[in-house]
């Protein structure tokens, strides 16, 4: 990665969504679908894109049983578009052999006549890439990195269109992979679960009907990424294993991790079952059982989709000034926190241009009523829900209006109740602000890290109102905690009042 002379090739092949894939995830997914260990299914191993070759290698290291030769010539299987890379993963499988042939040129061969250099989607929708493949009979484990590539239009299985690549590959899960006992393992981005495009819908609708049980694990690309630092993308690890029908859904939050903890990210023991849960409009991102009740109990309070209009976009220079209005602003990306304010402070106390990038403005009826959004937005209870139904980093207008902790009703003491604790929460927020610069342009963020207590009070009024467990904000505490801290190194707040919350 250090080689300078690499960069234009890296270059290429980060344009059209191909990453290499490292060794200890492909040894993780090829774990995650293979037979246990003494049992003898005569399994036979798939990668449809297949690269250099990284699953099937994987799948060969972690062979169970005798005659690895014989099992490399004959159930290891793939595809790829380009030819190159059927003879490199060809002479990969090879390497891993080497000392246990005879005759590496015929065993070689043989390998390599089980590499199709094809468009493999266009092959899996004509219905004869496992007739052209499979080597008699035994479930099929298929696996694979597929490319992440957008642009252009491809056919989805039902032939309507996408310009999501790795979609099709991910069909390919019930479609080639359509035994009772076959099992699938992709490695794909993070919009599989957050994307709500037409595409993506009609993709997750039919995961949930084509059934299955499916383990989904989310991992962000902050501080560190799946795929290394030059291929910073957030992914999901998306496991299909035999089940009901319609599937049964396991998610995992949305992981962030540093390079101290890789060894210990790859478990499916971080995931929450969700039961045979909808997940058309998007994948929720949950990571315990408390929070599978809790995001259950809040979907009692979702409207329809467009009941409630979409915020509007306020350009910076509109927010500047001393005096409130009616309108809450939420910055159009966050991180750590919810970027959450009523306006930007006078001119006079900056110098620079304001950056153009998109803040959503949400009109209220009055003052009252936008100190009350303020408090709900400010809330650990919005920036957890934002982690479970977004990609982790955009602020989407349509969170904003199908968020149902707006649609809750509120008795009008608590109403009163909750409009102090906004203005408390705005007050604080303005204690710690931060001006930063981008390209000589200035974005201003109001951190929350002198609000800790208000911040717990806005939760437990809010998990009282929809009869959540007295526990959910401390389990809302906590996952701040693992979210911003993530190893315990990063220091959250300076309101030693909350003590639920890290110094």
């Amino acid at each position: 990665m250090r080689d300078i002379t690499l960069s234009t090739s890296r270059e290429e092949r980060k344009k059209v969504g191909s990453f290499y894939t490292p060794a200890d995830v492909a040894d993780f997914m090829v774990g995650a679908i293979e037979a246990p260990a003494g049992s003898d299914l005569g399994e036979w191993w798939l990668d449809p894109a297949v690269g250099s070759g990284v699953f099937l290698a994987a799948a060969l290291r972690r062979y169970h049983g005798s005659g690895r030769v014989a099992f490399a010539k004959s159930r290891l299987t793939g595809c790829d578009i380009s030819p190159q890379a059927c003879d490199f993963a060809a002479f990969a499988l090879l390497a891993e052999i080497a000392t246990e042939t005879q005759d590496p040129l015929g065993t070689w061969a043989a390998i390599r006549g089980n590499l199709l250099a094809v468009d493999t989607p266009s092959s899996a929708r004509a219905g004869d890439l496992r007739a052209r493949l499979a080597p008699g009979t035994g479930p099929l484990r298929l696996i694979c990195n597929p490319p992440y590539a957008t642009g252009g239009v491809v056919p989805m299985a039902d032939g309507r269109p996408t310009t999501s690549l790795y979609l099709p590959f991910l069909e390919m899960s019930w479609t080639v992979a359509n035994s009772s006992d076959d099992a699938a393992a992709m490695v794909v981005p993070l919009a599989l679960g957050a994307n709500r495009s037409a595409d993506h819908r009609r993709c997750r609708s039919a995961m949930s009907t084509r059934g299955g049980e499916w383990t989904l694990l989310f991992f962000d690309r902050q501080p560190h990424a799946l795929f290394g630092e030059e291929a910073k993308t957030r992914a999901t690890i998306a496991i299909r294993r035999p089940g009901p029908t319609p599937s049964s859904i396991r998610t995992s939050r949305l992981l962030k991790w540093t390079s101290r903890q890789r060894t210990t990210i790859f478990s499916e023991s971080r995931a929450a079952e969700m039961g045979q849960a909808p997940i058309a409009r998007l994948v929720p991102k949950l990571g315990s059982a408390a929070e599978v009740v809790l995001y259950g109990a809040l979907e009692t309070h979702r409207l329809r989709s467009g009941a409630r209009p979409e915020p509007s976009k306020a350009a910076a220079s509109e927010i500047v000034g001393t005096a409130l209005s009616a309108d809450v602003f939420v910055a159009g990306t966050a991180y750590n926190f919810l970027n959450v304010f009523r306006n930007y402070p006078a001119q006079l106390s900056w110098r620079g241009t304001l950056s153009a990038s998109g803040i959503n403005r949400l009109r209220c009826s009055s003052a009252n009523e936008a100190d009350v959004v303020t408090a709900i937005l400010s809330s650990r209870m919005a920036y957890w829900l934002w982690h479970v139904e977004c990609d982790g980093f955009h602020v989407p207008a349509w969170f904003l209006s199908e968020l149902p902790l707006l649609n809750i009703r509120v008795p009008e003491n608590l109403a009163n109740q909750l409009a102090d604790l906004g203005r408390l929460a705005w007050a604080g927020l303005q204690r710690d602000m931060i001006c930063s610069t981008n390209r000589d342009r200035l974005t201003f963020a109001f951190r929350p890290t002198e609000i800790g207590d208000v911040r717990s009070a806005i939760d437990m009024l809010l998990a009282d109102l929809i009869g959540a467990d007295p526990d959910t904000a401390a389990m809302l505490r906590d996952f701040e905690r693992r979210v911003v801290s993530i190893d315990g190194s990063v220091r959250l707040t300076r309101n030693s009042r909350d003590k639920g919350v890290e110094e």
